[in-house]
């Protein structure tokens, strides 16, 4: 997916959901008809235009198109800078990634899925991001959530599994969203080992984006 990339006309640098609101403007369409032409569904290019969701190259293209507009990329370089902060590619710096609301205690999926996805791009960080030990969170649920995260990364890169998690216990009741039957028949089905052990209903999908779709 394009993520905070532009797209170029001439000398005017846009970003996709400005570009696709501005092209469909000027070509006198409504979302459902540059939808009907591009071929897509309406609440994508809603969605789009919202900035709720980056289109990948090939889909900015087809919507563009549809307006009749050519999408050309432009690249920079950026300035040099550190990959990220180290308490931001640590498991020990997400401790404090939750709240607790009236479902109960309810993890901070955003900053997850962030984290997991810089350490997808960039493996070389991963011993690092897994020896430090996370402080207490306060929630039972959030450090069970961390030591299996962190036993699913290295199980996954074929390092040691840090030795911290061995003293996170399972929780004492099993933790799952809220669902019907059938839908938390399905979500046990789909959660990795290393989170299933720990008293965890969470489907691996729900944090761990295809590697395909977070190198773009």
């Amino acid at each position: 997916m394009l993520h905070r990339r532009v797209t170029e006309y001439g000398h005017t640098v846009e970003e996709p959901r400005e570009a696709v609101r501005r092209a469909r403007t000027a070509a006198g369409l409504s979302v459902r008809a540059l939808a009907e032409i591009a071929g897509i569904s309406p609440t994508t290019v809603t969605r789009i235009e919202a900035g709720r969701v980056d289109p990948g190259w090939s889909t900015l293209r087809k919507v563009l198109a549809a307006a009749g507009e050519e999408a050309v990329l432009n690249t920079r370089p950026l300035p040099a800078k550190p990959i990220r902060s180290r308490s931001r590619t640590t498991l020990a710096g997400l401790s404090d990634a939750w709240q607790r609301t009236a479902r109960g205690d309810t993890p901070d999926w955003t900053r997850l899925r962030g984290a997991l996805d810089v350490l997808a791009q960039h493996p070389e960080l991963l011993p690092d991001a897994l020896e430090p030990r996370p402080k207490p969170s306060g929630s039972d649920v959030m450090d069970a959530l961390l030591a299996g995260i962190a036993d699913k990364l290295a199980d996954d890169a074929r390092l040691p599994r840090p030795n911290w998690t061995k003293r996170i216990p399972r929780l004492k009741a099993e933790w799952s969203a809220p669902g019907t039957p059938a839908m938390l028949a399905a979500r046990r089905a789909a959660t990795p080992p290393q989170l299933k052990e720990r008293g965890l209903l969470l489907d691996e999908s729900s944090l761990w984006r295809d590697r395909a779709s977070v190198d773009v």
